[in-house]
């Protein structure tokens, strides 16, 4: 990854340390570490912290270093971040003749664990302004540094066989392949032909994609090129050519913008040289030519070139081919057992990134009161009831006689319920029949989770629906966040051709009423 960062391009990220936070700072609902999802679906990381009497903050923002920003302070109930950046003008000739100084801003607001922004800046030609709304969700709390001594391995898996590309593709087909195998070798030539367009280069990644693992690899990097390794498609371990320099988190080995090696072990450009990455619960430990460089240290975020800045969702590696030539050999990934009654296996995530995913159907769609808008699916409440629905947004249920599955939504009132029954959650269909939902519902003027009827009065729930054979379990968290608590269990119908939809009804027919669903996803869950 280049160090350098060009103020003239898009937005850049958020970024801010906030490992404690004092009881006194803690009201401040901003404070925190936030997973972005930048306008255009990229990876932007936020952090906001309480320090020398003021806020702090530095950004990321898809690409590049995490970088200090200009001024960050809250007003009543939004959040203020300020960069201070030089635009160029230049002549006919290329010359530069003037130099003008803008300034850009984010707004937030912050609802539980949600945040929702807003990217305000000056258009260079002097015409007013741009406006782009992103959204971010809160990191939740790092764990304590895992015991390594007690890992369990599973079996070896070899990456890479020496005589072709089986099982690895580019993160983006478009762009054009410059890797191949030559004498057992992993090889990226990206050639760039003098007077010539610029060609744009892929990255390569594996097809099959990893939780937590061990990384062991050979590398050779030749002068003054560099590359990157990015542990689960979102933590880079930088590839450079830095030998003889300064301790720097660009150099060799470091975890790119974030964390420093803590001696130097690079070779000379152009020998063969060996990582040996362990990533375990956003801890990280990396030794370069047999020794520790960064030992057990906390990940605060994804880094520049993430293709996600979920840090707890499954994915590839990826090694960087869009900067220089460079070369692999014997990549194996050993990964990491962890106790299988806690694991749960993602089958389904919808993230509402511009369209819909796959698979979804509308019963009685409306187009104009649906819209997708900063990463949810938004929703006006209309009148009507379950076998008339408008809009409910329906999908195939997964084959619960097979296994135990969950299905989480996070529900958001973007306006306060005042219909008696107005309603919004799951609702799960067998054999073309609504016959169950885990909905928050007003009744009798109080807001409840249904089934259950517990008191349910933040505008963000999660909620969680427990499906096995013949049983469910409906359960639910305030704000997304903490424990989930059980509202109800009871009994399905036997399996069938069962459905599962996101809906609301019983809305007000004089007024506009939204829900935001976020954070959809089907999980398969341990038996037990």
């Amino acid at each position: 990854m280049s160090k350098s960062i060009r103020y003239t391009s898009v937005f850049l990220a958020l970024c801010f340390l906030c490992l404690s936070v004092p009881a006194a700072e803690s009201a401040n609902p901003f404070i925190g570490r936030w997973a972005l999802t930048i306008p255009g679906g990229g990876a932007g990381w936020l952090g906001v912290e309480q320090k020398y009497g003021g806020l702090n903050a530095s950004i990321l923002w898809g690409g590049g270093s995490v970088v200090r920003m200009s001024s960050a302070y809250v007003d009543g109930d939004t959040l203020h971040v300020t960069r201070v950046y030089d635009v160029e003008r230049k002549d006919a000739n290329g010359t530069v003749v003037w130099e003008d100084t803008f300034t850009e801003t984010i707004l937030a607001k912050v609802s539980g664990d949600i945040l929702y922004l807003t990217q305000i800046r000056p258009r260079t030609n002097g015409k007013g302004v741009s406006r782009r709304e992103f959204t971010g969700k809160r990191i939740p709390p790092l764990p304590p540094k895992p015991d390594l001594s007690r890992v369990k391995y599973g079996k070896p898996i070899v990456l890479f066989n020496g005589t072709s590309l089986d099982g690895w593709k580019l993160t983006n087909p478009g762009q054009t392949n410059g890797w191949s195998v030559e004498d057992g070798i992993l090889v990226n030539n990206p050639v760039q032909q003098k007077g010539k367009r610029h060609i744009s280069y892929g990255n390569l990644r594996t097809v099959a994609e990893f939780e937590d693992f061990n990384l062991k690899l050979e590398v050779n990097v030749a002068r003054r090129n560099n590359s990157g390794i990015y542990l689960r498609g979102i933590y880079e371990i930088q590839v450079s050519d830095s030998y003889g320099r300064q301790l720097d988190s660009h150099n060799m080995g470091g975890i790119y913008s974030r964390i420093k090696p803590i001696v130097n072990a690079e070779k000379p450009a152009g020998q063969w040289q060996t990582m040996n990455i362990t990533l375990l619960d956003r801890h990280v430990t990396v030794e370069l030519n047999d020794k520790v460089i960064i030992n057990n240290e906390p990940l605060l975020g994804c880094t520049g070139g993430a293709m996600w800045s979920d840090e707890f969702k499954p994915g590839p590696i990826y090694l960087q081919g869009d900067h220089s030539a460079i070369s692999y050999r014997n990549i194996v990934l050993t990964p990491i057992i962890k106790d299988k009654g806690n694991r749960q296996t993602v089958i389904f995530e919808e993230q509402f990134e511009g369209k819909l995913a796959g698979g979804w159907t509308w019963l009685r769609e409306n187009p104009q009161t649906w819209r997708i808008r900063r990463g949810a699916l938004e929703i006006r409440v209309e009148p009507g009831v379950a076998h008339n629905v408008k809009n409910a947004l329906v999908r195939q249920a997964p084959d619960r006689s097979r296994g135990k599955y969950a299905i989480d939504v996070t529900v958001t009132n973007s306006t306060k319920p005042t219909q008696q029954y107005e309603q919004a959650g799951i609702t799960w269909y067998n054999n073309g029949k609504p016959v169950f939902k885990l909905v928050k519902e007003l009744v009798n003027g109080e807001l409840m989770i249904i089934p259950g009827r517990k008191p349910m009065a933040s505008k963000t729930v999660q909620l969680r629906l427990i499906v096995t054979k013949s049983n469910f379990i409906a359960q639910f968290r305030s704000n997304a966040e903490g424990e989930f608590q059980t509202a109800a269990t009871g009994k399905l119908p036997i399996p069938g051709d069962d459905q599962v939809s996101i809906q609301c009804y019983n809305g007000p027919a004089n007024a506009e009423h939204w829900i935001r669903f976020d954070d959809f996803c089907v999980l398969e869950l341990p038996e037990g």
